[in-house]
């Protein structure tokens, strides 16, 4: 066993240790209970998956243990008197019909999320809605002050999107909602009431419905103080994504009245993105939030899997009158992450603490057919290191050069291996692991562009070497569409496609530009 796996190791029960160490003094602590709720977040803000695809994914959640699927819509959902907000890939209502139905069946509950505070750019972009906005220019937000024009819109809304699901619950969302008090009026308002006061009003509206409201806990816990004047029935989703719990605030202001709790990890979270994922921080939150979340009581635990980071970039026209929006990061889709699945299905539905390392080894026989030395060489894909790179070095520090050259000997090793069974399954890895090394020749490239010593004259020989890395990215993008075309809604691929060569293909622009003075 190498050292790095053995350290590794190490690492995964030094984090369990910390992490339950840290626990001890937050109250309310309990034996290990099962979860009641064993939930899949799917997320169909920029990636919409087709509805065969959710259909199979159900099927397969549900022979391991999963009951609920928790579905942010967004702009895909088949609002009717609210048509303003549907976007190019709205499912229509048979489709929705069609995916709660399997599900039914199946024994999942669909919970439907349905943001109503923050992260409500898609509403507030138009000019219907924009009389609700916290801020002129940074569209995320309703002000918490407008409660009754809010309650008028969103109690339609609510009911468009409520009727359509069974389910006893409703999410509002309720996360990140960092401009509170921003505008004159809410500036004078302590935060907690802001907050506090719009949250009932909303869960006034969700319970005219018959519904149970859901909000995300990491608002509240920043701003406590005015907590128990919220809805006694109201749950609480503690999402952690690898840090300890009081990250947000004290998470004992909330344990200690005694209210539901639910709890939240995550599959692909930051900094992840198309080119990057950092599998063993999403191994390690399992091996870490999950036995806290039992300890204390949570009565359900939520897999999250984030399409993109939930911020946008806009284009915009005068008077901030947004023309179109962008996110901000995208992530490989989750047709490539089915051993994370696998790891919380069974995480979900076992009180033993996962153990990655055995996990992973174990994966790789039962999963693909590999021998035990073809295992190893399956862990060392999901121990290597990824991380963002700018000027020339990552994150943490470790030159570009290098990076590509770890990169290239774990591909090298990996392509010798070939399983099985579940054959076009395992080719997402080996995609994603081409996909990294062509975007890191790429900021090689970038990176001399963009030095103090780079001068014309250095051009043609650049402008050869990313001719090279671009004709490799035309390939690895025909493989991106083939591999998705079955789980991406018409035309997602090739979109995500050309934002992730956007910049290399610029680049390549003014290469050429500058090639051209020389001659």
């Amino acid at each position: 066993m190498s050292n790095k796996i053995i350290h590794f190791a190490y690492k995964c029960l030094l984090l369990l240790g910390i992490f339950l160490g840290l626990c001890t003094s937050i109250k309310g602590a309990q034996p290990p209970s099962n979860f009641k709720i064993r939930a899949f977040y799917l997320d169909f803000r920029a990636q919409v998956m087709t509805v065969s695809a959710i259909k199979n994914f159900a099927s397969d959640l549900s022979q391991k243990g999963i009951n609920t699927l928790l579905i942010e819509y967004e702009a895909t959902f088949p609002f009717q008197k609210h048509a303003t907000l549907c976007n190019h890939l709205a499912f229509s209502r048979s489709e929705v019909k069609e995916i709660i139905n399997h599900c039914t069946s199946l024994g999942i509950d669909v919970i439907p999320l349905q943001n109503c505070f923050g992260h409500s750019e898609y509403i507030l972009r138009h000019d219907r809605y924009a009389h609700l906005r916290e801020d002129t220019k940074e569209i995320s937000q309703v002000c918490p002050l407008k409660i009754e024009e809010a309650k008028k819109i969103f109690r339609e809304i609510f009911q468009e999107v409520a009727e359509m699901h069974p389910s006893p619950y409703f999410h509002i969302g309720a996360d990140e909602t960092y401009l509170l008090g921003s505008c004159t009026q809410c500036s004078k308002v302590e935060k907690s009431l802001l907050f506090v006061n719009y949250i009932k009003a909303m869960c006034e509206v969700v319970k005219e419905l018959g519904k149970k409201p859901i909000i995300w806990a990491d608002i509240i816990l920043m701003y406590p103080e005015a907590v128990q004047e919220l809805p006694k029935d109201l749950i609480y989703v503690d999402w952690n994504y690898g840090w300890g719990p009081d990250r947000f605030g004290k998470l004992d202001n909330l344990l200690k009245l005694g209210v539901k709790m639910w709890g939240a990890t995550a599959l692909r979270s930051a900094p992840d993105n198309i080119y990057l994922t950092q599998w063993m921080k999403h191994f390690e939150n399992l091996v870490t939030f999950l036995p806290f979340a039992r300890s204390h009581g949570y009565e359900g635990i939520i897999e999250t899997s984030w399409s993109t980071s939930g911020t946008y970039g806009f284009h915009y026209d005068n008077g901030w009158e947004v023309i179109s929006m962008q996110p901000i990061r995208q992530v490989y889709p989750m047709s490539g992450f089915q051993i994370l699945v696998d790891a919380y299905c069974q995480a979900a539905n076992s009180d033993k603490i996962l153990n990655p390392h055995d996990f992973i080894l174990s994966y790789a026989q039962q999963r693909y057919g590999f021998s035990n030395k073809e295992a190893q060489t399956f862990l060392r894909y999901f121990s290597f290191p990824q991380e963002l790179v700018r000027k020339g070095k990552d994150t943490k520090g470790t030159d570009i050069t290098e990076i590509i050259k770890n990169s290239k000997e774990v591909k090298n090793k990996f392509d010798k291996i070939s399983p099985r069974q579940n054959i076009n399954e395992f080719e997402h890895y080996r995609l994603m692991l081409d996909l990294r090394i062509n975007y890191l020749r790429y900021k090689e490239i970038e990176f001399i562009f963009n030095s103090s010593t780079y001068d014309v004259t250095q051009a043609e020989k650049l402008l050869q070497r990313l001719y090279q890395i671009i004709t490799e990215a035309e390939d690895l993008d025909n493989r991106f569409i083939d591999m998705n075309k079955n789980y991406l809604k018409s035309g997602q691929a090739k979109e995500i496609n050309t934002l992730r060569t956007e910049k290399m293909k610029e680049l390549y622009q003014a290469l050429q530009r500058q090639t051209k003075t020389l001659n």
